[in-house]
């Protein structure tokens, strides 16, 4: 197969298909809940039409070095599944000490961090073991070291899920692996935030993401994007840039396929909420990182806007989500502030099944962000019926459609009074339950089997049905987008 020029966008039709999955191993070497850009990742690679195709192999790049390994698809599609999550996340922690000894010296010195150092001395130790265990709760089944590609092998193209940030260095050891398996590169962009607002990323972090992007840019084949607000972002750094412009599509992104829930569903989140203070229909629920984009001082501030408010009774409110940059402020909020401190809960570590059963037992939830790629916690709380207030900001009104109510951003007494109208009037909100429960009904949103499919036909694959079985219906709700189509290989494809 003749190597594709890089940029070129020239891929050959079907053949093999490499998945980078280096971001999903970082995240869970020292992470056990994803954030949304792990949790579209291991949704669309989890599904097993795609997982286990013949084509498909990830793999998982060695930081301090350009060796790739495989990693088995089981560990990947298991993040997906309620009682194989805790084993994938240790067989991915001894994968990732292991690979510490496929690293070379010197350059590992430049590229790594001090949270890499206990990793190094379990690889070099051949303690994995014992800390997969651990984390497993049982004792390992025998592994053998990871096994690298063959640099011979040739594949059809190279797919990233949006994380090539990873590790420093990592675009150019992905570069290589493009040019050397002579594979069209497809990468996936959830939002460039990070560009547009540095202030609101950590400044490591702020800094790595652009340099990776300016080095990644000129290589892509395919563009994907999460929503048509960040396909609009994409043009204009690029062109901002003067980087070369390759065709751009918009990915379906999947929602929890409709399901009748199980009859002990109620029961277990009755418990789940008991346990945590909560009382069914009675809080607010916030689902994201406590971090300055969620725009949570105006959360708050509305808060104590209603607080203040004749006859208005205060209800709590739920973070759900991890501690991130530049959280002191709400942490000093809530510290201080009595009425804060006693009706607003931050729930740092909540399991899948814990914040299903929020999102169910929620009110109404909120996401007053100042910008998102996509919105994953209004599609969240719209899958499981429950109404949402969010800003009309970013890509979030693709999210939540119109079934949403949106305020603007930066008003606290907007978003109170919208807060307000739910906390006190059932009949709104049963009104707005059923009219999210006859749209989903009666439309068919994308599953995230229709997003693996559809990324799976850019690179020449076909997958097998789906086997939720539902039928297709016609809502528009983000459905495949493409600019800039050309001729017929899988890369450049018009869907």
């Amino acid at each position: 197969m003749p190597g594709a020029a890089p940029g070129s966008g020239a891929c050959s039709n079907g053949g093999r298909v490499l998945f980078d999955v280096s971001g999903l191993v970082q995240w869970y070497a020292y992470l056990t809940r994803p954030s949304g850009v792990q949790r579209v990742s291991e949704r669309i690679l989890g599904v097993p039409a795609l997982a286990f195709h013949p084509d498909v192999r990830f793999v998982a790049r060695a930081i301090g070095s350009d060796a790739f390994y495989v990693v088995d698809p089981a560990i990947v599609a298991g993040l997906t599944i309620a009682d194989k999550r805790r084993e994938s996340i240790a067989r991915l922690r001894r994968l990732f000490g292991q690979s510490m000894r496929l690293s070379r010296p010197a350059r590992l010195v430049r590229e790594m961090r001090a949270i890499h150092l206990p990793y190094l001395a379990l690889g070099w130790t051949f303690t994995n073991p014992f800390w997969e265990g651990w984390c497993a709760g049982r004792w390992p089944a025998r592994s053998s070291s990871p096994r690298l590609l063959d640099p011979a092998d040739r594949y059809t193209a190279l797919v990233g899920l949006g994380d090539f940030w990873c590790h420093a260095g990592h675009v150019d050891s992905l570069i290589r692996l493009k040019r050397r398996h002579r594979a069209g590169l497809v990468h996936l962009v959830h939002d460039l935030t990070a560009l547009d607002v540095p202030g609101w990323s950590h400044p490591y972090f702020g800094k790595l993401f652009a340099g990776q992007f300016s080095c990644l840019a000129p290589e892509v084949d395919r563009w994907l994007v999460t929503s048509r607000y960040v396909a609009g972002q994409l043009e204009r750094h690029l062109a901002d840039r003067r980087l070369p412009t390759q065709p751009l599509q918009i990915m379906p992104m999947g929602w929890p396929a409709p399901a009748i829930p199980a009859t002990d569903t109620p029961r277990m989140d009755d418990a789940i909420l008991r346990r945590l203070g909560l009382r069914k229909n009675g809080y607010i629920l916030h689902v994201g990182t406590v971090e300055p984009r969620k725009n949570l001082g105006t959360l708050l501030d509305a808060l104590t806007l209603l607080a203040a408010s004749p006859g208005q009774a205060p209800l709590p409110c739920v973070l759900a989500g991890r501690d991130g940059w530049r959280s002191q402020a709400v942490r000093r909020r809530l510290r201080t502030d009595p009425h804060l401190r006693a009706t607003v809960r931050w729930l740092r570590d909540a399991s899948d099944r814990e914040l299903s059963a929020l999102y169910r037992g929620a009110r109404l939830t909120v996401l007053p962000s100042f910008d998102e790629g996509w919105g994953l916690p209004v599609q969240e709380s719209l899958a499981h019926g429950t109404p949402c207030i969010a800003s009309a900001a970013g890509g979030i009104p693709e999210a939540g459609l119109d079934l949403a109510k949106y305020v603007k951003a930066d008003s606290a007494s907007d978003l109170a009074r919208a807060i307000g109208k739910f906390a006190m009037d059932d009949h709104a909100v049963r009104r707005a339950r059923a009219e999210i429960a006859q749209r989903l009904d009666r439309s068919t949103l994308p599953s995230w089997h229709d997003s693996a499919a559809t990324l799976a036909s850019l690179v020449g694959l076909t997958l097998a049905s789906s086997s939720c079985g539902s039928p297709a219906r016609t809502m528009s709700c983000g459905a495949p987008t493409t600019r800039s189509p050309t001729a017929s290989d899988p890369i450049r494809a018009t869907i």
